[in-house]
């Protein structure tokens, strides 16, 4: 991808940025990482003592704060001992100073193995990541050592799509044991200074060995039967995708809306509608429309229902803001573009919550998250999505949906204007082109 000069200023000033509300969060750490990383042997303490700390993050790339989920996975490496483990499968990896922190990790005795998309080795694409071909480069591609670093072409356990997941896992940190770290956030500057992200972290040992075991699977870069895997642990129910055949019978988040209860009486007689707040990257293909087809019969029956997107397709749209029934559903487009109309900065987010009601249960608080996109891609690519009841949880998605909603960069997506007799025909999403020229197909 070439470099314009506007581009360049708006790097520089990025990084700026980053640097001067990075001391916010970390400024001890900071400024020490990149000598006291690399140049630690076999045997050497870790450099951080951090205890990682249970529950959910949030990044706004314009807060001041920043970098949470970043800082978080950072400090967590850098304060894992010698002998203990570090896997890593992730669509990106790249930010320098989780880079530095690995090496380093690997130089202490630390067993550290990562697994990334092929698009970070390949030169010519957009995306290609000098950070993960020095990493690469420093642990090796040998898997028969205790660290190493490889990518999948495609899926790591299917035959198409790409890797997609998030998943971090250490064996122990700061004396927490099986830590795992799912969500919507790679290891990149990008996650950090041009996304709206989010990551859940739990210790457990059922949801650390069952990662693990799709971990092994993923980095025998094989197909696997069958390559969809049902999990509960710690984590709630995941699905582990490839799942080529999944449909709307099947698919894991039409399951979590099937049993709403829009309308409900509380414990003081008072009608009440359940809330069901939804913040999706990329909202689109077939399974996108039979998604936005339940979420708006829904709307339709008395729920309360709004929607955080960065890019959606016009059947997507035209369902969830069509002027019939209740009329459109909230919804609005987050993100930042340029002069030229590129979308620079994005909203990122991949979750679904239900507060209220279901016919099962009069208090619901359900969560829906991972790395999955509502959109085909999911079918195909190795992806993980949750669900799991968490009041506490509901409560901090839903805060951070009410912050993003009021940020200035959230604008309304209303209905689309063609004539009642017009077919609405969606036109491809070409991620790396036009207005998603720098868009990432994550």
């Amino acid at each position: 991808m070439s470099s314009s000069p506007r581009r360049a200023v708006l790097v520089v000033l990025s990084a700026l940025s980053l640097v001067l509300t990075a001391g916010a969060f970390e400024p001890t750490v900071a400024r020490t990482e990149p000598t006291s990383q690399v140049q630690l042997a076999i045997g050497d303490p870790a450099p951080d003592n951090y205890i990682p700390k249970m529950g959910v993050l949030f990044n706004h790339p314009f807060w001041s704060n920043r970098g949470q989920i970043a800082t978080h996975v950072k400090r967590m490496i850098r304060s894992t001992q010698p002998g203990q483990s570090i896997r890593i499968a992730s669509f990106s990896v790249g930010a320098r100073s989780i880079v530095d922190a690995l090496i380093g990790a690997r130089n202490r005795g630390v067993s550290v193995q990562v697994i990334g998309d092929a698009h970070l080795v390949d030169p010519k694409n957009d995306l290609y990541s000098k950070g993960f071909v020095r990493l690469r480069r420093t642990l090796g591609r040998d898997k028969t050592k205790s660290s190493w670093v490889n990518v999948c072409s495609n899926s790591c356990r299917g035959n198409g799509g790409n890797l997609h997941s998030k998943i971090f896992l250490f064996s122990q940190v700061g004396g927490v044991s099986n830590i795992v770290v799912t969500g919507s956030a790679n290891l990149t500057r990008m996650a950090v200074v041009g996304q709206w992200n989010h990551a859940r972290t739990v210790s457990d040992p059922a949801a650390y060995s069952n990662l693990m075991t799709v971990f092994a699977q993923m980095a025998a870069d094989q197909p696997v039967t069958p390559p969809n895997v049902e999990y509960n642990d710690a984590l709630g129910h995941s699905w582990v995708f490839p799942w080529p055949a999944m449909d709307a019978l099947t698919d894991p988040v039409m399951a979590a809306m099937s049993n709403v209860q829009c309308t409900y009486t509380d414990i003081n007689g008072v009608t009440q509608r359940t809330k069901i707040r939804v913040n999706m990257y990329t909202w689109a293909d077939e399974r996108g429309v039979w998604l936005a087809t339940r979420v708006r019969q829904l709307w339709d029956s008395g729920c309360d229902v709004a929607v955080l997107t960065s890019i959606m397709s016009r059947n997507v749209r035209d369902r969830l803001t069509t002027r019939s029934g209740r009329g459109p559903i909230p919804v609005k487009k987050v993100g930042v573009w340029d002069e030229l109309g590129v979308l620079v900065k994005y909203n990122h987010a991949k979750w679904l919550t239900i507060q209220g009601a279901t016919f099962t249960n009069p208090n619901a608080a359900i969560v829906v998250a991972g790395s999955c996109n509502f959109s085909n891609l999911g079918r195909y690519s190795d992806e993980i999505t949750t669900t799991y009841s968490s009041a506490t949880d509901v409560a901090a998605y839903a805060a951070d949906f009410a912050a993003t909603w009021r940020e200035r960069y959230a604008s309304r997506l209303g209905p689309l204007r063609v004539g009642s007799n017009v077919r609405i025909v969606d036109e491809p999403i070409e991620f790396g082109k036009g207005e998603l020229k720098y868009a990432e197909n994550d």
